[in-house]
């Protein structure tokens, strides 16, 4: 089978003819051949190679020696970095992770077996003929994921293929081998073995796709999130069994692809599986999420619950009101990110209808002012204006006159605030 070159592969050319001028052989390999052969958009490009680390960065003037324990040499050129390993075989895996040593070899195809799965065991020589030795292409073809080798022991040797294979299953819309996929059932235990870290890198590439709801089907199917080095928690990993077992669970999340922005793809989740804040954020740390990223997903699960309390008491104006005290207190972007995860939540027995989030933006919309920083009167203002000393009293008083110019009651102009601060006296 013969490939023409992408751009991003073609840049990588030269490394390639540099290391046959010196009667190395050379290949890509990894992702991006595998994208190559699907017509897809390519990340990063791997090459592969009978020269050992040494001579690879005897070869090439600017070099880093990312993994040199491992044999990859990373290679700078015309800007881009490209890993370059040497072909290798592998020792006993420790802890079900990452090889205790490696054993340097100058066959291809013995570098291409120690791989995870037939579709990323291709390799693309120089002339662009496609080297395919463990049936990859035939695999895709038949969109099954099938490992390489031995379901059993490239499972055992990396626990975290088990996750990748998910993941695989999800974005390129595959179905596992029957021997690939009873492996994971079999030895999702091991997940225990690995990082969390890395856990949630692998689920954020999943959830990124163009479907991830596929990829949340089998996540659930498989059952590996109920073996990781620390639980959850019970009420989420009670709520990942039932929607796992619903007949409504592939409806539950088909809207999820609609969402752009990753963050709010995982608040989609903690929502649609009725998860508070407070329990989505324990499971966000346990699968080590930056804060940053971990607040604003549960921003966004707090407003939903603190709306849907506000729904069941008010309506009208006394909702706008509540909705605008909401917005005030957890921010614009948080009240955004609502709007749009609970438009893409949207299902029959919704508590949101259409009608009424366009009301909460067209709301949202008319707020001229967000925070105290806005408003035309500080807290010495007030102190002077009323003569008294400070005290808790200013916050509050700040607070209750930026409620009411959000709400449209007062205009934010210094002699409107303080008259009406002297009437709340």
């Amino acid at each position: 089978m013969h490939l023409s070159f992408p751009d991003p592969i073609a840049a990588a050319l030269p490394i390639i003819e540099r290391l046959r001028e010196h009667h190395f052989e050379a290949v890509f390999v990894g992702g991006a051949v595998r994208d190559t052969v699907l017509g897809l958009s390519i990340k990063d490009v791997d090459i592969a190679t009978s020269a050992r680390p040494e001579q690879v960065l005897e070869l090439f003037e600017r070099c880093i020696p990312t993994g040199l324990q491992h044999g990859t040499i990373t290679v700078l050129h015309e800007g881009e970095t490209y890993e370059v390993t040497t072909f290798r075989l592998e020792s006993a895996y420790e802890a079900h992770r990452k090889p205790e040593s490696v054993e340097y070899i100058t066959e291809l195809d013995g570098d291409l077996l120690r791989r995870d799965f037939t579709m990323n065991a291709m390799a693309l020589g120089l002339d662009g003929e496609l080297h395919d030795p463990y049936g990859g292409v035939q695999d895709l073809k038949k969109r099954r994921l099938r490992s390489v080798g031995d379901s059993n022991a490239r499972f055992q040797e990396d626990a975290l293929r088990m996750l990748r294979a998910v993941r695989f299953i999800g974005i390129y819309q595959l179905r596992p081998a029957h021997h690939t996929w009873r492996a994971v059932l079999q030895h999702r235990h091991l997940m225990g073995f690995i990082a969390l870290e890395r856990v949630q890198v692998e689920l954020d590439k999943l959830l990124a796709g163009a479907v991830p709801q596929r990829g949340l089907r089998f996540v659930a199917a498989s059952g590996l999130l109920f073996h990781l080095k620390e639980s959850l928690g019970p009420d989420i990993e009670l709520a990942m069994k039932e929607a796992g077992q619903s007949a409504l669970s592939t409806r539950l999340f088909e809207r999820l692809h609609e969402l752009a922005d990753l963050d709010l793809r995982w608040a989609f989740i903690a929502i649609t599986l009725n998860q508070p804040a407070e329990t989505a954020s324990y499971a966000l740390q346990v699968l080590r999420f930056p804060n940053g990223r971990s607040k604003r997903i549960a921003a966004v699960v707090q407003m939903h619950f603190d709306m849907l309390s506000s729904i069941k008491l008010s309506h009208g104006r006394e909702l706008q009101k509540q909705w605008v005290k909401l917005v005030l207190a957890s921010g614009n972007a948080a009240a955004r990110d609502w709007l749009q995860v609970a438009r893409a939540a949207q299902v029959e027995s919704s508590s949101f209808s259409k009608e009424l989030l366009n009301d909460l933006e067209r709301w949202l919309n008319e707020i001229t002012i967000l925070s105290l920083k806005q408003l035309s009167v500080s807290g010495r203002d007030l102190m002077k204006h009323l003569q008294r000393e400070a005290g808790p009293w200013v916050s509050e008083c700040l607070n209750r006159l930026l409620f009411l110019a959000a709400i449209g009651v007062l205009e934010n102009e210094k002699q409107a605030l303080l008259q009406e601060a002297a009437k709340q006296q």
